[in-house]
């Protein structure tokens, strides 16, 4: 197919690419097979006259663990925001997380101990507890699987999620956090004074992938972009 499309007159082929199924996996003998196997092709072209200028094979987990698989250029997607393809691939390559989704506190209550919270009473409190409403939920892409077992920051520590994320809003327990108020900053992942909270681990938290929860974050959400600093 190839040595037919070089023999048209208007077309010039620029390059040759294929994807990894497994990267992302600690066992690589399929990546290492997938591999074998493109090398085999350009090498059977360059032996009938025809040379590709530019081959290209390794998405983020094969940069980070494959070198071999570099060619003459690679194709960074997650790990250019910061997060690992998975628990599997080499996490001593330092990533820094380009983004934070944060929301601020909408609205604080105490409650008595006993008291039921959200949709379903999946959560009653333990104790008298101060209880913040975050204006954020499924419905803006926080995962509704963090009920009552994601957490988030606020005032540089982690405050449970308690009860169900619903679809407009959230609901924390600040108890053991002073000063809180309406209106402070709550950082849903990212960086809040010396804590941080990792796209990484909220997925893992939610049983799924960091592209997933990055790729879920709805429009509704304003974006903000920075400069480098």
């Amino acid at each position: 197919m190839i040595e037919r499309a070089q023999a048209l007159r208007n077309i010039q082929i620029e390059g040759l690419f294929s994807h990894f199924a497994s990267a992302d996996e600690e066992d690589k003998t399929f990546s290492f097979d997938q591999l074998d196997r493109f090398k085999k092709v350009i090498s059977t072209l360059e032996n009938r006259g025809i040379g590709i200028p530019i081959k290209h094979f390794a998405g983020s987990a094969a940069t980070i663990d494959i070198l071999e698989s570099y060619f003459d250029m690679v194709r960074p997607g997650i790990s250019i925001y910061g997060a690992y393809p998975s628990e599997e691939v080499d996490h001593s390559v330092p990533l820094k997380p380009a983004m934070t989704m944060k929301t601020a506190i909408s609205f604080l209550k105490e409650v008595e101990s006993g008291t039921p919270l959200s949709y379903g009473r999946t959560y009653r409190t333990q104790r008298r507890s101060r209880i913040a409403t975050l204006p954020v939920g499924y419905g803006d892409g926080y995962p509704r699987l963090l009920s009552n077992r994601g957490e988030v920051l606020v005032a540089g520590q982690r405050a449970p999620v308690v009860g169900r994320v619903c679809m407009d809003m959230t609901l924390i327990d600040v108890t053991h956090i002073p000063g809180v108020s309406v209106g402070a900053e709550v950082v849903l992942f990212g960086k809040q004074g010396n804590a941080e909270i990792r796209v990484d681990e909220l997925a893992s938290k939610t049983g799924t992938i960091s592209y997933e929860i990055l790729c879920t974050i709805t429009k509704r959400v304003p974006r903000q972009y920075v400069g480098a600093l």
